[in-house]
């Protein structure tokens, strides 16, 4: 999707402040892990409003070698 994209280019182009919003099932998560791909020593801020989606997203990417909590 664009949006995704255009999140994505402003990640690795350096912006310090970005800011995703979308609907429920539209593709977000994809939208925060790819930037994880690209820069794995940096960090990444992910606010979730459900603990549990939280969780499962922290234990997928621990799954897979990147650090999360």
């Amino acid at each position: 999707c664009n949006f995704q994209l255009e999140f994505e280019q402003a990640l690795l182009k350096g912006k310090k402040h970005v800011l995703l919003q979308a609907g429920c099932g539209m593709g977000k998560t994809l939208g925060f892990w790819i930037p994880l791909l690209a820069r794995p020593s940096g960090v990444l801020i992910v606010v979730s409003p459900l603990t549990l989606l939280g969780d499962q997203h922290a234990d997928d990417l621990c799954k897979v070698g990147i650090r999360a909590i």
